[in-house]
């Protein structure tokens, strides 16, 4: 594995809400301190961004390319996760020295904003047909360019994940299973839980 291993994230909405922070937060701690670059960060979402992904993460207003290349790179150096690649990503793709990824958190149903980055001509690569989370495909990605096949990670797709006792919500996603269970970051359910309520109160 390249031991200059970097996951960029092209950020593609404004402004930064408390699932991307979490998702954001969540990828720091499982890839490493400035092993995260978040890139095409306005000046507002970077104002957005708190101390910990401040501190945890290359934030920059560049956008992939132009960091790529500030770091003496070019797109050959780069390999795009694409849900439309025609090649699953395996451990052999570690010879790359960056992950690229496109948007921000996962979405149901699926909106293809890679394809702005997909005409750029990076190399892709995909984990399979079922849609995550962006900090599971990284999650997913790290443990590949470790050393790990896709079809040897476990996971579960769509969990039911308990809120309160009665009360249970639906993901519509693909997680990996850790311990028997869904492998989601700290604080996830106390979110899910104030978003599900907010949901309720609005209807």
């Amino acid at each position: 594995m390249s031991t200059t291993f970097k996951f960029i994230i092209e950020h593609m909405e404004e402004g930064l809400t408390d699932w991307v922070k979490l998702e954001y937060s969540n990828m720091i701690k499982q890839v490493g301190h400035k092993n995260l670059i978040l890139t095409s960060l306005t000046p507002s979402t970077l104002a957005q961004c708190p101390p910990n992904i401040q501190d945890g993460a290359v934030c920059t207003s560049l956008n992939a390319v132009e960091y790529v290349t500030s770091q003496g790179k070019g797109i050959a150096n780069v390999l795009l996760l694409d849900p439309s690649a025609p090649k699953q990503m395996d451990p052999s793709d570690s010879v790359f020295e960056f992950l690229l990824f496109g948007g921000i958190l996962g979405d149901d149903p699926p909106r293809d904003r890679t394809k702005e980055l997909r005409v750029l001509g990076f190399e892709g690569r995909h984990l399979g047909p079922i849609q995550m989370t962006t900090d599971t495909a990284v999650m997913v990605a790290k443990r590949i360019v470790d050393g790990k096949r896709l079809q040897d990670i476990e996971f579960v797709d769509k969990p039911e994940l308990q809120l309160r006792k009665g009360e249970s919500v639906e993901m519509p996603f693909r997680y990996i299973v850790e311990n028997g269970q869904p492998l989601v970051p700290a604080g996830f359910l106390d979110l899910l839980r104030k978003t599900n309520d907010q949901a309720l109160d609005f209807n």
